[in-house]
């Protein structure tokens, strides 16, 4: 019964191909020693697929998890699979990243399990996730505020990653190591109240069993559900999000007045494409965080913003908004430009400067055309500081930069982001918007002073106005 659960379930999702070489992660507990022993027994439905018995030694129980590492190096040798085994220090990772033990401990495996899938040239990783992880999981990520994303629970495919006993219970695969006479660890920490996870599995479900009797099987249909409606969500946001938001270096900007016009599933799902898109990862992100963007998105005030966890940050003002890494978003270095020539600023800003009679490029957005008898080097880059003042090109009178970017709708968030060109006589060049009517040249009469911006800048204000005015 165990062996045709599984079997089931890998030829649902379609786990395990003829020859696939897997890489089983097994810590020695009775889930993971009952998923070693089922690959064994479902050789025979799979020809020629082979196992490569990994084990991360997380160093947290001393001897115990030496003791852990031989028991399933002993195991893999029984059976005549490769054994592959890595010591590391899941304390000292945890405080480098800021993680909690739980999440350092499986960056560390599933790093390790990829390490081991590509020596091997493998094509799966297998993990012993029961029913009974599933039902964990959906209360630890309702109680955190998660979404049906979330209520997915552990999905049983997810790239090369299989999950073959998300079906069964962790008492199903005790039987059937039982039934074959094999032994397994113990793991002394599942009984601390330390982790979430020990006081959902020994304190809540007992609870709720006192209601349900079958409630981790109701809660792994619960995040059955939850995930095919996520996923279909979460393929009609990907249908749309082009036509809403773009990811550019450094973030992902996009229109706001679109987004608030799709039914608040397809908003949220876009703000985690989005927030996927800068993070990596959707790790400590909860509905809370979602409702605080929405609630910024309908605001009425020019500028808000909303904090990450993981650092990121999300902005918006006048119809556009911005998912970034604040580290990512910094005002440019000051630089001096004293010479004809191309200019690398940062990594991702380039400034050309030279004397020509190339009209190719008059009139487009990142290109300025100056008199040279107005303008002299050395010609200073920066960001733009409260207090600036210059002549917008066909005006006579003095503007504030402030007044000028609140006239031309452009996000306080990415006022710092302008390059601001000026020389000892005064700004000359708000790059990419407008130039100071004092330093314009003749179109008829060249040569000119051309300046060229290069970078995701530019592309950035190109795209907010783009944006605007679609």
């Amino acid at each position: 019964m165990f062996l045709a659960k599984i079997r089931k379930t890998v030829d649902s999702f379609g786990m395990i191909a003829p020859g696939d070489v897997i890489v089983a992660g097994v810590s020695g507990g009775p889930d993971s020693m009952a998923l070693l022993f089922a690959l064994w027994d479902l050789r025979e439905f799979y020809p020629g697929t082979d196992v490569i018995v990994s084990h991360v030694n997380h160093g947290l129980r001393g001897a115990e998890s030496d003791e852990d590492a031989e028991f399933v190096r002993e195991a893999a040798q029984r059976l005549s699979f490769p054994f592959e085994c890595v010591r590391v220090d899941t304390e000292g990772f945890r405080k480098k990243r800021g993680l909690s033990l739980e999440d350092a401990a499986r960056e560390l495996r599933y790093g390790f399990f990829n390490d081991v899938l590509t020596k091997h040239s493998a094509q799966k990783i297998a993990t012993a996730h029961t029913l009974n992880d599933q039902a964990e999981t959906v209360i630890m990520r309702l109680i955190r505020g998660s979404g049906s994303q979330g209520l997915a629970g552990i999905r049983p495919l997810v790239g090369n990653i299989i999950r073959p006993l998300i079906n069964v219970t962790k008492y199903e695969a005790m039987e059937y190591l039982q039934s074959k006479g094999e032994p397994w660890r113990e793991d002394s920490t599942n009984s601390s109240d330390e982790f979430l996870r020990n006081r959902v599995r020994n304190e809540l479900i007992p609870l709720l069993e006192s209601y349900n009797p079958a409630v981790e099987q109701v809660l792994s249909r619960v995040a059955a559900v939850c995930a095919a409606e996520a996923d279909f969500i979460s393929a009609e946001a990907e249908k749309r999000f082009r036509g809403i938001a773009r990811v550019v270096a450094g973030g992902v900007l996009g229109d706001t007045e679109k987004l608030l016009r799709e039914p608040p599933a397809i908003r949220f799902s876009v703000m985690r494409k989005s927030i996927l898109a800068v993070k990596g990862d959707l790790n400590s992100i909860s509905a809370k965080h979602l409702f605080s963007i929405d609630e910024v998105l309908r605001s009425s005030e020019p500028s808000a913003e909303v904090n990450l966890p993981g650092g990121v940050v999300f902005r918006a003002g006048h119809g556009v908004f911005f998912f970034t890494r604040e580290e990512k978003f910094r005002e440019f270095p000051q630089t001096e430009i004293k010479n004809h020539g191309t200019h690398r600023i940062s990594r991702d800003l380039e400034i050309a400067v030279e004397l020509t009679d190339d009209a190719s490029l008059w009139g487009a957005a990142d290109v300025g055309h100056f008199a040279p008898e107005k303008v002299g080097f050395p010609v200073t880059l920066r960001s733009f500081s409260e207090g600036d003042r210059f002549v917008p090109l066909g005006m006579k009178g003095v503007k504030k930069l402030k007044d000028f970017f609140i006239d031309e709708k452009i996000p306080r968030f990415l006022r710092k982001k302008v390059p601001v060109f000026e020389t000892r006589d005064g700004i000359i060049w708000l790059g990419g918007l407008r130039m100071d009517n004092r330093f314009k040249a003749d179109e008829t009469k060249g040569p000119w002073l051309r300046i060229r911006i290069r970078g995701s800048s530019q592309k950035l204000l190109d795209l907010a106005k783009s944006l605007r005015a679609s």
